[in-house]
């Protein structure tokens, strides 16, 4: 074996040097191209003299196989597997065991699964790069000999990825949250939600131009039910920090039913109108027949928590619309009033500002809905979640990866999604445990619908007593 190794290192090392007699330094680019082209080429010729070896030593064992009941089907089967340094080629043999069944060994022990074409470690390079790219340029970048169809398997197939929380040594005093949603276009010719939460400690704005959040967390909730989504999320937040220590927690939004429900589980909430939706429908209001000179003394009304003197303006500038624009006013001015008290607080907050919408743009939008994209339900929700898992810090590894999985299979999955992913899940379990102890069934809670003051969405034990400890931490 040994020999075997060394002459193919020597002839590596000259094949090297007749490159660099050839081609000389002076284009090094191109020389360094052609040099590391020799090294991947000898590395599996190397690989491959190592399996044949390990499939000889299999072979040999003779009295060991006969004891097992082992006999040789067919030897020299071929087989190709495309690794980071391309086609390893290699041959092995076919072996019937014991019960009756067949198997090639030899794979098994170079950890070769059935049907594996492109190796573990190769998919997962694959797969996170489609976190930043297209199918085709990951396939590019990475230089595997796949198909961009090839890379898209790959994502579907995978394990999810989500992030495991860790508990924070230093709490601090409040906590941000931005909530938001991104639409996305599905084939054929529908669209999708993709929401979207970002858990920070604040905005550091140390640096004038370019401001960040503080230790952010992102959630996303595709393929999930809304009100699994919001435990999912608010389990994550108790799991990574001590409630109790959190004086304030600031809830970032547009006033959406699925976002209201963080409040309702979160100690001490203040909601905040996200300023983007804020000067959207400021906007949408002031353009209307004769509403701009009341710019100054509607934004006053707000400023000062005066919703009769607010009032009193929509009164004025109702009277100059026709019913097609008294009907877009009525909307405008429901929503002021359903929103009235995170509005105030957005135009008189002294923390920080709202970045909804760039976390949007930046986390979700660049890759799932900015370009002309259409994708499947099942291709959207690993997207998603393999941006979020990204943005998060994470990568992608072999054991996130399965060979394949078919199209029955992925549907099952998908539709198990809907209660959520198991870790956040046993946060939010381990959670109410340890605050009310494991002795009652509060299946009984269960309820199709909740009623609409309470919670949004279906409600279940967990959000009782997730609620319940919000309440307690709140006193």
């Amino acid at each position: 074996m040994e020999t075997i190794i060394t002459q193919i290192t020597a002839n590596v090392v000259e094949e090297i040097l007749k490159n660099i007699e050839e081609q000389g330094i002076s284009d090094i680019g191109k020389t360094a191209e052609s040099l590391l082209s020799v090294l991947k080429d000898g590395a599996l010729k190397i690989l491959s003299a190592v399996i044949k070896e390990t499939d000889s030593a299999v072979l040999s064992a003779k009295k060991e196989r006969k004891i097992d009941g082992i006999t040789v089907k067919q030897r020299n089967v071929p087989r190709t597997v495309v690794t980071s340094l391309g086609g390893l080629k290699y041959t092995r043999t076919y072996f019937q065991l014991g019960d009756g069944s067949k198997a090639y060994l030899t794979d098994q022990l170079i950890g070769i699964e059935p049907f594996e074409r492109v190796t573990k470690e190769l998919c997962a390079e694959l797969v996170q790069n489609t976190a930043t790219m297209s199918m085709q340029k990951a396939a590019t970048v990475t230089g595997a000999p796949v198909s961009r169809q090839t890379v898209n398997n790959k994502v579907l197939s995978m394990h999810d990825v989500v992030t495991e929380i860790s508990r924070v040594e230093n709490t601090p005093s409040e906590l941000h949250i931005f909530a938001d949603e991104d639409h996305v276009h599905l084939r054929p010719r529908r669209s999708a939600i993709v929401p979207l939460v970002t858990v920070t400690e604040g905005i550091d704005m140390s640096n004038p131009k370019r401001h960040k959040t503080i230790s952010p967390v992102h959630f996303q909730g595709y393929g999930m039910d809304n009100h699994v989504f919001v435990d999912n999320v608010v389990a994550a937040i108790y799991e990574k920090y001590d409630m109790d220590r959190v004086d304030r927690v600031y809830i970032h939004a547009d006033g959406g039913n699925w976002i209201k429900t963080l409040g309702t589980l979160m100690p001490n909430a203040v909601f905040v109108m996200d300023g983007f939706h804020l000067e959207k429908y400021l906007k949408k209001l002031l353009r209307l027949n004769g509403a701009a000179p009341y710019s100054g003394v509607v934004r006053k009304a707000i400023r000062e928590n005066n919703f009769e003197d607010f009032a009193g303006y929509i009164s004025s500038i109702s009277e100059k619309q026709d019913e097609k624009d008294k009907k877009k006013l009525h909307e405008l001015v429901n929503y002021f009033q359903n929103n009235w008290d995170s509005i105030v607080e957005r135009m008189n907050c002294t923390h920080c500002g709202s970045c909804t919408e760039p976390l949007i743009s930046h986390t979700l939008s660049q890759r799932l809905s900015r370009n002309p994209l259409a994708w499947s339900k099942e291709g959207l929700g690993k997207m998603a979640m393999l941006r979020v898992f990204e943005e998060n810090g994470g990568r992608v590894t072999a054991e996130h990866i399965r060979i394949s999985r078919d199209k029955s299979e992925r549907s099952k999955d998908f539709n198990a999604l809907r209660n959520g992913l198991e870790i956040y899940s046993k946060y939010a379990k381990d959670q109410v445990r340890s605050v009310f102890g494991s002795k009652h069934d509060w299946s009984i809670f269960e309820k199709d619908h909740a009623p609409s003051a309470f919670t949004y969405g279906k409600l279940t034990g967990t959000t009782i007593l997730l609620k319940a400890c919000a309440k307690l931490r709140a006193v």
